[in-house]
C-alpha cells in the first residue's frame, strides 16, 4: 500500500499488517533545473487549501509516480529507490491549492497542474505541454474516440494523448470533480450535470442534462445504467444514465449524513465495492448503500476522526485514511 503524507513523504506499507516497509522524502533538492528547483521550493500552500499531498499516486507495477502541490513530480521504484525527480514551475491557477492526480495514458505520465503535461515515465522528460487546457481541482479522464486516445479535462478540453494537441473545448464543466467516461458517453457532474456523446469526427452531441442543488466535490459514479452523485452537504442524487434530453433525478437530494455541522460535510467521492456504495464524510461517518437505482441504506458506521479522501478496496479489505491514521477494515 502506497500513501503520501504531508508535506513531502511517500510511504510503502505492508497491506497485511500496516508495517512501514520504507518511507522517502521527495524534496526540491532533487530537481536538476535550478530555476524550477527554486520555484518549487518557494511554493506556499494556501492557508485553507488542500495541502501538498492531496493528489493520489499512480503505479505501473514498476514505479510509483507521486505529485505534490508545489510542482514536484517523482518516480520511486517498489523498493523505495528514487528513479527521477522533476518539477513544474507554472504559476498556480486555483485558489485552494492543487489536487488533480497524475494518471498513465498511452505510455505517458499525465499531470494537470495549471497546464496539461505529459512526461516519459522512464526518465521524467517532459514530452509535451498544452497551455490552453487549464486545470481545476479534479483529475482529467482518459477516453477513446475512433481508436484515438484523448484526455478530457474537468473544464471540458479534449486533448490528444499522443502529442498534446487540442481537439475540442467547452464540452462541459466541473468546478471540483472529475469527468468520467462510460457506456459510450462522457459525464460531467456538477450543479448542471450533463451527458454527451463524441462522434468519430469529434462532433459532440448533448444526450441529456439534469439539475441538482448544492455544490459537488466528489466525482460521479456510473454503475448499471445509473449515474450517482453526492454533494458537499452529503446529499445523494441519481440519474438514469441512458436517458434523453432534460432529466428529473431518480434520487433527488436524499440526505445521507447525520452529522452535517461541518461545511462542506463530505469531500470524498462515492465508491463502489461489490454490491455496495460507500461514502466517507469529513466528520467520520461511513454510509453504505445498495448499488441499485433505489440506493437503499444498508448501514451507517462512525470512524474516530473523519476524512476528505475516498476508500480503496482490494479483495475483502477496505483501506481508508481517517485523521492521521490509515485503517484496513475486513469483511
Amino acid at each position: 500500500m502506497f500513501v503520501t503524507s504531508e508535506p513531502d513523504l511517500l510511504l510503502c506499507l505492508d497491506r497485511n499488517d500496516g508495517t512501514v516497509r520504507w518511507k522517502l522524502a521527495l524534496t526540491p533538492a532533487g530537481i536538476p533545473e535550478p530555476n524550477t528547483r527554486q520555484i518549487v521550493g518557494n511554493y506556499q500552500a494556501p492557508k485553507d487549501g488542500s495541502g501538498l499531498a492531496a493528489a493520489t499516486p499512480v503505479t505501473d507495477g514498476r514505479n510509483v509516480y507521486v505529485l505534490f502541490a508545489n510542482g514536484l513530480l517523482g518516480a520511486v521504484d517498489l523498493e523505495g529507490h528514487r528513479q527521477w525527480t522533476t518539477g513544474i514551475a507554472a504559476a498556480p491557477g486555483t485558489g485552494y491549492g492543487r489536487s488533480a492526480s497524475p494518471l498513465l495514458v498511452e505510455g505517458k505520465l499525465i499531470v494537470h497542474m495549471t497546464n496539461l503535461y505529459a512526461f516519459d515515465p522512464a526518465t521524467g522528460r517532459q514530452l509535451w505541454v498544452n497551455e490552453d487546457a487549464k486545470s481545476s481541482y479534479g483529475t482529467p479522464t482518459a477516453c477513446r474516440v475512433a481508436g484515438v486516445d484523448y484526455l478530457l479535462t474537468p473544464l471540458g478540453d479534449l486533448v490528444r494523448a499522443a502529442g498534446g494537441q487540442s481537439a475540442a473545448s467547452g464540452l462541459g464543466h466541473t468546478a471540483h470533480s472529475s469527468p468520467i467516461a462510460g457506456e459510450g458517453l462522457l459525464f460531467f457532474g456538477d450543479s448542471t450535470t450533463t451527458a454527451l456523446r463524441l462522434h468519430p469526427a469529434l462532433k459532440d452531441e448533448s444526450v441529456w442534462t439534469g439539475m441538482i442543488s448544492g455544490e459537488v466535490f466528489g466525482s460521479p459514479l456510473l454503475h448499471d445504467g445509473v449515474l450517482f452523485l453526492t454533494t458537499g452537504a452529503g446529499e445523494l442524487f441519481a440519474f438514469d444514465a441512458r436517458g434523453k434530453d432534460a432529466l428529473d433525478p431518480l434520487i433527488d437530494g436524499r440526505a445521507l449524513l447525520e452529522q452535517t455541522t461541518a461545511s462542506p460535510a463530505a469531500y470524498a467521492s462515492l465508491t463502489l465495492a461489490g454490491r455496495y456504495l460507500f461514502l466517507a464524510s469529513n466528520s467520520g461517518e461511513i454510509v453504505v448503500l445498495e448499488a441499485t437505482r433505489e440506493a437503499r441504506l444498508v448501514s451507517r458506521q462512525k470512524m474516530p476522526a473523519g476524512t476528505g479522501s475516498s476508500p480503496v478496496f482490494s479483495g475483502g479489505d477496505m483501506f481508508l485514511r481517517d485523521g492521521d491514521k490509515l485503517w484496513c477494515i475486513g469483511r
